[in-house]
């Protein structure tokens, strides 16, 4: 005698309640899965997302003193993930000729403090813990090991233009 002849109520059939359970069961990941996965993305991403940085442009050029290092100012915002914030600074502008600027970043590469330049002893100084550079950007004393960063730059239109990572 086979089993389904000793029970005869299970055959070779899945029970339709257990077929019904599966099916809703597959279903309902299914679901899941379809709309979980652009709502986490819509979620997370934002938070995740690092800026691009962005050109300031700093105005015209020829308000630069040739052979001077000059402090220049910025703000723009910035999307920082769902907020929209200010983000304000300064840069360092070098100018040795007409066409020849070194833009410097404001920032420190020991521990991210602002430099200052000092024009009577012809240095950045960090105030934090008396970093020293040259006009050049080039650590000489104190625990910066690594130079000033220089930033990219371009004139347009007469204009100096700096990117400045966000």
């Amino acid at each position: 005698m086979s089993s389904s002849e000793a029970c005869p109520k299970m055959g070779n059939a899945i029970n339709p309640g257990r077929r019904a359970f599966l099916k809703t069961s597959v279903l309902t990941g299914i679901a899941a899965v379809l709309t979980g996965v652009p709502l986490l993305s819509y979620v997370i991403a934002p938070a995740l997302t690092k800026g691009t940085g962005k050109w300031v442009d700093f105005g015209p050029v020829d308000r630069l003193k040739p052979g001077e290092i000059e402090m220049l100012s910025y703000e723009f915002m910035v999307k920082d993930g769902w907020l929209v914030l200010p983000q304000r600074g300064f840069v360092w502008a070098k100018t040795s000729g007409p066409e020849k600027i070194t833009v410097f970043s404001s920032t420190c590469t020991h521990l991210a403090c602002n430099v200052i330049w000092r024009k009577e002893k012809q240095i950045f100084e960090c105030p934090c813990h008396s970093g020293h550079f040259d006009m050049d950007g080039r650590p000489i004393a104190g625990p910066p090991s690594k130079p000033l960063v220089v930033l990219d730059h371009k004139m347009e239109e007469g204009n100096l233009r700096v990117f400045m990572p966000a």
